[in-house]
């Protein structure tokens, strides 16, 4: 009788102490916690620090789980996505990045959203930026019309 319930407590001991571990990240990889961001960087368009220096003061906050980013020369779009959760209070989390934006770029026209569609817009707009396949032209005709369609869906 003794050897079976120290058995027992053994084989539950280690099989708490099995299902406790995390696999190694493994270089490069990004944490669960973190959001998604892309630094986007190309010197023959407009410079895309400001988009950059948005995305850094944003991934600070625990409730957004990717944020995309472009801008022109005055302007400036964001584009967020949030743990599903925080959906119920998704008016007042956009007030307040919106006032920190503002608040950060005070001489840029700030444009934010929280709708998928725009999110995955300006992904695709900056995956282009990225790898050189716009010009500055076609970039800013694109952001004009995420603009608009961000204005749309309103």
């Amino acid at each position: 009788m003794r050897t079976t319930t120290v058995f027992f407590f053994l084989c539950l001991a280690l099989l708490l102490t099995a299902c406790g571990n995390e696999p190694p990240q493994e270089q490069g990889q990004q944490s669960v916690d973190s959001p998604d961001i892309t630094k986007i960087s190309n010197e023959k368009l407009i410079s895309q620090q400001p988009s950059n220096k948005a995305k850094g003061i944003l991934s600070d906050y625990e409730e957004i789980t990717a944020i995309k980013s472009v801008n022109t020369k005055d302007s400036l779009f964001i584009a967020v996505e949030v743990e599903h959760h925080e959906r119920f209070t998704m008016s007042q989390l956009e007030k307040k990045y919106k006032k920190e934006m503002k608040k950060h770029f005070k001489d840029m026209k700030i444009e934010f959203s929280t709708d998928k569609k725009i999110v995955l817009e300006l992904e695709k707009l900056e995956q282009k930026i990225h790898h050189n396949d716009i010009s500055k032209k076609e970039m800013e005709k694109k952001f004009k019309q995420i603009a608009k369609l961000a204005k749309e869906q309103t």
